[in-house]
């Protein structure tokens, strides 16, 4: 190719054109040498029409070409999917993702559950098979990454001492009675948003009507549904610790400072501040006030440990999870409890039965080997007892 000779601009750069683009530099070697690099990528299948497409911009393309069909709770799931890794990755543009970039971006996924972090991967290496495809980039960055380990379904029955602590302290905080609805209700969350005392609530027929959900499905600004399947509207027994808690409440169960119905950002910043309350009544002080309170100055100053510190570690879905493990406790049959969550069907009520099932069998072996043991030793004591 003919060297063109380029001029000095106004702003100190060199400017080389080329296929209707201009490619700068601070020398005019260093202007064609992006000319050239231009070129070569061209040549190896690089789609000039993407050169300067960000992450998020490609992504919410890439959701309306190949995710079309999706509902829009699914699709929510994608755009988060895809803000995520747009938000993590340093590199704004496609092409400039680096294999370490994605890498970096999956190991932050660690302690969620398996199902959340194979969505995750197998949408991000989605992504960049498809901008291999269109040209945007050589190669995929994200074939090689290692997602971590899940854990189960990421969600788990609230230990007792949980339990103990939610129901002792409920009171003392404005989501207590949402958290203890949760609990003994199986609510979802947008389900207990939406949930209004006086509309909902039949204190003399002992029932919770569940009319509605509020969903972030289209972003912050919540909006009222009919819920998120169509089992969704339904009615669950008004359990007996329920009815204290919301005897004498009116009107939604959880709102906003003004009453209003609780943006997602809201519902974020009220629920971590529920939490927080949890851990200074479990810990007697707050987390940046541990190690600092005078008597635990005065412990590290004889030399002495502190006391642990007790984390509360609940996600909202616990709380149905543990609703779910109640009913599987008191022999409540899968069709109903299915019917009390508001499942389509009993398959995700059957898998959680048959883990605890299992669960329930080990524990049962256990007494069993005890019982079997302590027999066993409560003869060797009468043999020996007769031979003496």
């Amino acid at each position: 190719m003919p060297r063109q000779k380029l001029n000095k601009r106004a702003d100190g750069r060199y400017a080389c054109k080329f296929d209707g683009r201009f490619f700068y530099g601070k020398s005019a070697a260093e202007a064609m040498r992006k000319r050239d690099e231009y070129i070569h990528e061209c040549e190896q299948g690089f789609n000039p029409h993407f050169a300067d497409i960000t992450l998020y911009e490609y992504g919410m393309d890439w959701l309306d070409v190949y995710r079309s069909k999706c509902n829009p709770s699914q699709r929510r799931q994608y755009e988060t999917f895809i803000e995520y890794a747009a938000s993590h990755i340093r590199a704004k543009l496609v092409r400039d993702v680096t294999a370490t970039d994605v890498q970096r971006l999956f190991n932050t996924l660690d302690g969620y559950s398996q199902s959340h972090i194979t969505k995750f991967t197998s949408t991000i290496r989605s992504l960049f098979r498809a901008a291999v495809q269109d040209g945007v980039i050589i190669r995929s960055p994200a074939e090689m990454a290692q997602p971590p380990k899940g854990t189960f379904e990421g969600h788990r029955m609230l230990e007792e001492w949980e339990q103990e602590l939610i129901e002792k302290n409920w009171q003392g905080h404005d989501f207590g009675r949402a958290a203890m609805v949760m609990m003994y209700a199986g609510l979802r969350r947008g389900e207990v948003l939406y949930l209004d005392v006086d509309r909902d609530v039949d204190f003399e027929k002992r029932i919770i009507h569940v009319r509605g959900a509020v969903s972030f499905a289209k972003g912050n600004q919540g909006t009222i549904t009919d819920g998120k399947t169509s089992n969704s509207q339904r009615t669950i027994p008004l359990a007996e610790p329920l009815v204290s808690v919301l005897q004498g409440h009116h009107g939604l169960l959880c709102t906003k400072e003004d009453g209003s119905v609780m943006t997602q950002a809201a519902f974020d910043r009220k629920y971590e501040s529920f939490i927080n309350y949890l851990e200074l009544q479990l810990n007697g002080c707050t987390r940046g006030w541990y190690g600092k309170k005078k008597e635990h100055r005065e412990l590290l100053a004889r030399g002495e440990k502190l006391p642990p510190w007790c984390e509360v570690n609940i996600r909202c879905h616990d709380f149905r999870v543990t609703f779910c493990t109640m009913c599987f406790n008191a022999g409540i049959p899968p069709k109903t409890t299915q019917a009390w969550m508001g499942h389509a069907d009993t398959t995700l009520v059957m898998n959680l039965y048959t883990r605890l099932t299992k669960e329930k069998e080990k524990a049962d072996a256990l007494k069993l080997d005890g019982f079997l043991r302590s027999r066993k030793a409560a003869d060797y004591q009468d043999d020996s007892a007769k031979a003496s």
